[in-house]
């Protein structure tokens, strides 16, 4: 039975001489796997550019009975991501995000709400008038709110320490040691207030960005999954100044 359906393309792995598996994320079926093939000449050259992570698609999909990997034709981009692919930087965020959410979208199940939010962020790092350098954490804050996680920052009061296992602003130190400092805990109830409108405001330098982000993506480890051998975090730390 084929059925038309929006992805956005995570991940393209390779399998064999002739096919590759595209990690994806639906609206309709969630997490899903594509068999795609792979090859050499113009076709195969157009074929991936189209899959690049990010790259928001409708296509064409047929489930065979027991098998776990879907068939696609007809794949049409959604929306031409000009900005993203001539700019280094906002080539290298997207590339963090599509990293991200291969680790963190495991379930098959849809959230077209979630779905949305990928797509708006896309859209919105694809705008020429969006500056790039914050845009990762900003992500990743509004992300830990689609998916649950996210700390409240109007509990935060000055001395506050933040309970990275707990999620929690706390008036003292736990017992397991996991928190901030009480200074570091109030630049975080800071960042947790960064909004897509205001995160032109904070004005971080690359050591503050990249301290900021390590803590972020020590928070997704502690409360959804393993974050700590991304590749990319590298490669943003080398190119924002």
């Amino acid at each position: 039975m084929h059925s038309t359906i929006r992805i956005i393309p995570l991940k393209l792995i390779p399998h064999s001489d002739r096919t590759a598996i595209l990690a994806a994320y639906s609206r309709e079926l969630g997490r899903v796997s594509f068999a795609v093939n792979s090859g050499a000449g113009a076709a195969a050259a157009r074929r991936r550019a189209l899959l690049m992570p990010l790259n928001p698609l409708e296509v064409v999909s047929s489930a065979r009975p027991g098998r776990d990997l879907l068939t696609m034709r007809e794949p049409r981009a959604l929306m031409p991501l000009h900005q993203i692919i001539s700019s280094p930087e906002r080539s290298a965020v997207a590339l963090f995000i599509a990293e991200v959410l291969e680790r963190v979208l495991r379930q098959s199940e849809p959230e077209p709400l979630l779905f949305d939010f990928i797509i708006d962020a896309i859209s919105r790092l694809n705008s020429p008038l969006t500056p790039p350098a914050n845009f990762h954490l900003c992500f990743m804050i509004r992300l830990a709110e689609m998916l649950g996680i996210a700390p409240d920052p109007f509990d935060f009061r000055p001395g506050m320490v933040f309970d990275m296992a707990d999620g929690i602003f706390r008036l003292s130190a736990p017992l397991h040691g996991r928190n901030l400092s009480a200074a570091d805990s109030a630049i975080a109830a800071s960042i947790l207030r960064m909004t897509w409108q205001n995160q032109a405001a904070f004005r971080l330098d690359r050591n503050a960005r990249n301290q900021i982000l390590e803590k972020i993506l020590d928070y997704y480890s502690l409360h959804l999954t393993d974050l700590s051998t991304l590749r990319s975090p590298s490669i943003l730390h080398s190119i924002f100044i």
